[in-house]
């Protein structure tokens, strides 16, 4: 019997299957990116931390949460407490650097970091590195993070560092929480709207199917396999917060309808030709109230659908 594959050890390779995901989950996020759904709350930080705790065994009452939820101290929970804050501090935060674990560390401990020692820790099967290991491992998957900025989807960079970050398991205990909030910071600093979404709750949910994956991984020896299923977890969260996001718009407004009787069939217009059109002197509320909802209920279509806000971004009427 051939010898199993530490997971850290696994290799990436780039498919077309990976390739394709990538590349349709790019544009509904432009789609997204343009729809009313708001900036990222208090409650979506509550609910993200929720979910991270409960995959630990970790409860949160009703009444803590719906504190959590008001953005305020829980001093019963310092534990959520503390790992709120750090959620709404992720989009000011660099996840690509190592003070990451910094943050983490102060978030999740006061009396001292517990160091993995030990070649397993609870819930994942596999091999681990030894302590020794650690810190340069560590060190060599934020490097590798940094290089690959710019270079490498941020779809796909997410996941394996969620994938790296249980494979060296730095920590005695909550490495679930630190990958998940990892992931969520490097989704998060390539399209915010990723922070509205609560891919937490679908982790928890799909844990089997998660742990499926990581063992595909580990027997090929590549991390493409749970690459592919966390791109299929984003895309459920996505088009979950899109359908929520058709269903605030009113798809046939009356400010789109004039919009659309105004528009040429099969010509496309740039936003200051329709504000000519419209006789609007705001950019701003052309894309409040024509523009977003019009792209929300699918009434006209962008010229260049994979970069929304691109300067010489133009529209026209979708025919049915």
């Amino acid at each position: 019997m051939a010898k199993q594959l530490e997971p850290y050890k696994c290799a990436f390779s780039l498919s077309n299957e990976i390739l394709t995901k990538a590349v349709g989950l790019s544009f509904k996020l432009g789609e997204l990116s343009l729809s009313n759904i708001g900036k990222a709350t208090d409650e979506d930080a509550a609910m993200g931390i929720k979910y991270l705790l409960e995959a630990e065994n970790v409860s949160i009452s009703p009444s803590q949460l719906k504190g959590l939820k008001a953005g305020g101290d829980v001093p019963s929970h310092p534990l959520a407490t503390s790992l709120c804050a750090l959620a709404r501090s992720l989009p000011h935060t660099d996840p690509y650097d190592k003070s990451f674990l910094v943050k983490f560390e102060e978030a999740v401990w006061k009396e001292g970091v517990p160091h993995r020692l030990s070649r397993r820790v609870p819930d994942y099967p596999y091999s681990i590195p030894m302590h020794a290991r650690i810190d340069d491992l560590i060190g060599g998957l934020f490097s590798f993070a940094k290089a690959g900025k710019g270079k490498v989807h941020p779809l796909v960079l997410s996941s394996l560092l969620y994938f790296e970050i249980l494979a060296i398991a730095p920590y005695s205990e909550y490495n679930r929480v630190l990958a998940g909030l990892l992931f969520k910071a490097v989704l998060g600093s390539y399209q915010p709207v990723f922070y509205r979404v609560c891919l937490e709750k679908l982790i928890l949910q799909q844990k089997e199917k998660l742990d499926a994956s990581i063992a595909a991984s580990v027997e090929k020896g590549d991390t493409s396999p749970f690459v592919l299923f966390m791109l299929g977890l984003l895309e459920t969260g996505v088009n979950s917060l899109f359908h929520r996001s058709l269903q605030s718009e009113k798809a046939e407004s009356p400010l789109v309808q004039k919009m659309l009787s105004k528009m040429e069939s099969g010509k496309f217009y740039s936003s200051a030709e329709l504000c000519a059109l419209l006789g609007l002197k705001s950019r701003l509320g052309l894309q409040k109230n024509y523009l977003r909802p019009a792209l929300a209920s699918k009434a006209i279509e962008m010229s260049n659908p994979l970069s929304p806000t691109d300067r010489t971004q133009r529209y026209r009427r979708r025919e049915n």
